[in-house]
């Protein structure tokens, strides 16, 4: 039997709205408190070295996504890597001072948790789950 071929419209997709470079620094300055804090909590002092550990908590852009994230140190003589990188917050620039809150699922896909939020927001939704925090 022959199959029926059929149009199908797709809704448009909007275009991506990119943060000026002072507009990145504003969030990139708002969180640094925060991921300071995170960092002081999760980097243990003296991590087991038997295993991957973590290094570093830190912030960075990439387009319109501004990322949360972690690095991993080896040492362990099997070891593929050395370090390695695992973002685990996205917020995804929707505008002035508007993001789309997702998260990294073991999946490897990232998962939209709410959408239309503050930075206050944002960081109150991170801050008040573990979820959302870096694995140690």
């Amino acid at each position: 039997m022959k199959s029926k071929k059929r149009w199908v419209l797709l809704p448009e997709k909007s275009p991506k709205i990119i943060p000026s470079e002072l507009e990145k620094k504003i969030v990139q300055d708002f969180f640094q408190p925060f991921v300071e804090s995170l960092k002081k909590q999760y980097v243990l002092k003296k991590p087991d070295k038997k295993s991957n550990y973590l290094v570093d908590v830190y912030s960075k852009w990439y387009q319109n996504y501004f990322y949360l994230c972690e690095k991993f140190k080896s040492e362990c003589p099997s070891r593929i890597v050395d370090e390695y990188e695992e973002k685990f917050v996205r917020l995804t620039y929707t505008g002035k001072n508007l993001f789309d809150f997702s998260f990294l699922r073991h999946t490897g896909q990232w998962h939209v948790v709410a959408t239309k939020l503050t930075m206050n927001e944002c960081k109150k939704e991170i801050s008040s789950n573990q979820v959302f925090h870096p694995i140690s």
